[in-house]
C-alpha cells in the first residue's frame, strides 16, 4: 500500500477538520511530487541532476504551493485544478493559526466546500445542495450529526477528486 493510500485510510480517523486537513494537505503534496517527474525531460542524467535534487527535502519543491505554481506555470493542471490546490493550502494555513482545532461543523469548512471548483463544476454539486439543506434545517440535534458525517464523506470526497483531476490533467 503506498503512502498516499495510507493517508487516505487516515482521513476517516480525524476527529476535527484542522487534522483532516493537515492529511489531506500531506497527500495532495505527496501526490504532486509523485507526478512532477514524469513533467520534465526523461534522461537518466537529468534526473539524477537536476530533477531529485529539486524534489528532495530541503530542495526548493518542498511545498505544496511552489510545486503547484510550478505545474501550473508549465500548463500541466488548468487554473481551477491550481486554484483548489491553493484552497486547501489556505483553509490549513488559517485554522493551524486558530487557537483551537476547527470543527467540521464550522462555517469555515462549509465555506470551503462551497468554494472548491472540483466540487461545484461537476454532477457532484449535489453534495453542496445536501450540506446547504442540512446546516439550515430546524432538527437541531440530529441534523448537526448527519451535517458532520456529510461535511466528512464529502471533505474525503473532494480530497480523492482533487488528487485524481491531478493525476489526470498532468499525463495528458
Amino acid at each position: 500500500m503506498s503512502r498516499i493510500e495510507d493517508l487516505l485510510e487516515k482521513l476517516d480517523e480525524c476527529d476535527n477538520a484542522t487534522a483532516f486537513l493537515q492529511v489531506s494537505n500531506k497527500i495532495i503534496n505527496l501526490k504532486l511530487k509523485a507526478i512532477l517527474p514524469s513533467v520534465f525531460v526523461q534522461d537518466e542524467l537529468v534526473k539524477e541532476y537536476a530533477v531529485d535534487p529539486l524534489l528532495k527535502e530541503d530542495g526548493p519543491l518542498v511545498t505544496t504551493d511552489v510545486v503547484s505554481k510550478l505545474v501550473f506555470a508549465m500548463g500541466k493542471i488548468s487554473l481551477e485544478t491550481y486554484s483548489d490546490i491553493g484552497l486547501y493550502d489556505q483553509v490549513l494555513e488559517y485554522a493551524l493559526s486558530r487557537p483551537e482545532k476547527v470543527s467540521f461543523s464550522d462555517d469555515m469548512i462549509y465555506d470551503f466546500i462551497e468554494n472548491q471548483a472540483i466540487l461545484s463544476s461537476q454532477q457532484d454539486s449535489f453534495y453542496i445542495e445536501s450540506l446547504k439543506q442540512l446546516k439550515f434545517s430546524s432538527f437541531e440535534t440530529f441534523s448537526q450529526m448527519r451535517y458532520e458525517s456529510l461535511i466528512i464523506t464529502v471533505l474525503k470526497l473532494s480530497c480523492e477528486m482533487l488528487i485524481q483531476k491531478i493525476e489526470e490533467e498532468i499525463h495528458q
